[in-house]
């Protein structure tokens, strides 16, 4: 997935770019979302040597969002069906007994739990699959900036 957006700082081989939050990467947890909601930021390595302020031009990892997005929405899902399966195993398939809901109410928050964990996991280890292609000329970072009325752009 390409994306365009505005380098905020830079620090060794790491760009931090700023770009209006699209559809596409609203829920994948790659990204940091600014205190309005209206942009995020992702660290990227920063092949192309871009500076602050410049515009630029990066590439998110495709298999990085599909996981997230597996990891975000189908894990919960799975497990609370587990959960229901369990509860249900353990009474015996009983109709009036509430264990099965209750064990899916509890696989569910153990998922929530674990995913979040592993997500912290993940940004501690700094994975940067996002990477700047290209510095975009002047003339496109105009018209970019025109088209997209960013918030924080000053560059």
């Amino acid at each position: 997935m390409k994306e365009i957006g505005c380098v905020v700082s830079v620090k060794d081989d790491a760009a931090v770019v700023a770009m209006p939050m699209s559809g596409a990467c609203e829920k994948c947890g790659m990204c940091m979302m600014s205190g309005d909601g209206r942009e995020v930021m992702v660290l990227a390595k920063n092949d192309a040597g871009a500076g602050d302020g410049d515009t630029v031009e990066i590439e998110i990892t495709a298999g990085r969002v599909v996981a997230s997005a597996f990891l975000i929405y189908m894990v919960p899902v799975v497990m609370t069906i587990i959960g229901f399966l369990v509860g249900n195993a353990i009474t015996g398939g009983a109709e009036d007994s509430v264990l099965p809901i209750v064990m899916a109410i509890v696989f569910l928050v153990v998922a929530f739990v674990a995913v979040g964990l592993y997500d912290m996991r993940l940004r501690k280890a700094e994975r940067r699959e996002a990477s700047v292609l290209r510095i975009l000329s002047e003339e496109e970072a105009a018209e970019y900036k025109r088209q997209v009325k960013p918030v924080n752009y000053e560059g």
